[in-house]
C-alpha cells in the first residue's frame, strides 16, 4: 500500500472543477420534458442508444413540430431589423435542413 513520505505536504488544487451544465439538476420547460421523454421512448423502442440526426428529427416531427409553410421575410416591416433577422433565421434553417438531408 502506498504511503506518502512523512514530511510531504499536499496542496489543494486551486483549479475549479469543470461543471457540465447538461448533468446538473435544473427546471426543464414542458416542451423540453416532452422532447426528452419522446427521445427516451424512441431509444427504448428502437434499441439505439445514440440516435442519428435523422432519427432525432423524426422524433421532433412526431411531436408535431414543423417548419412554417410560407415565410416571406421581405414582407415584414424593416423598421427595427426584423426582416434582416428573419432572413438570417430562414437561411440558418435552410442550411440545417440541407445538412440533415446530406447525412442520410
Amino acid at each position: 500500500m502506498f504511503q506518502a513520505p512523512a514530511g510531504r505536504k499536499y496542496h489543494k488544487s486551486t483549479k475549479r472543477k469543470q461543471i457540465d451544465p447538461t448533468t446538473c439538476e435544473r427546471d426543464y420547460t414542458t416542451d423540453e420534458l416532452e422532447f426528452m421523454q419522446a427521445l427516451d421512448r424512441y431509444k427504448q423502442s428502437s434499441g439505439r442508444k445514440f440516435p442519428t440526426c435523422s432519427e432525432i428529427l423524426e422524433v421532433v416531427r412526431s411531436l408535431g413540430y414543423q417548419r412554417p409553410l410560407a415565410c416571406d421575410p421581405t414582407s415584414m416591416p424593416v423598421g427595427d431589423g426584423q426582416a434582416s433577422a428573419a432572413l438570417s433565421a430562414q437561411s440558418t434553417l435552410d442550411q440545417l435542413d440541407e445538412a440533415l438531408r446530406n447525412l442520410d
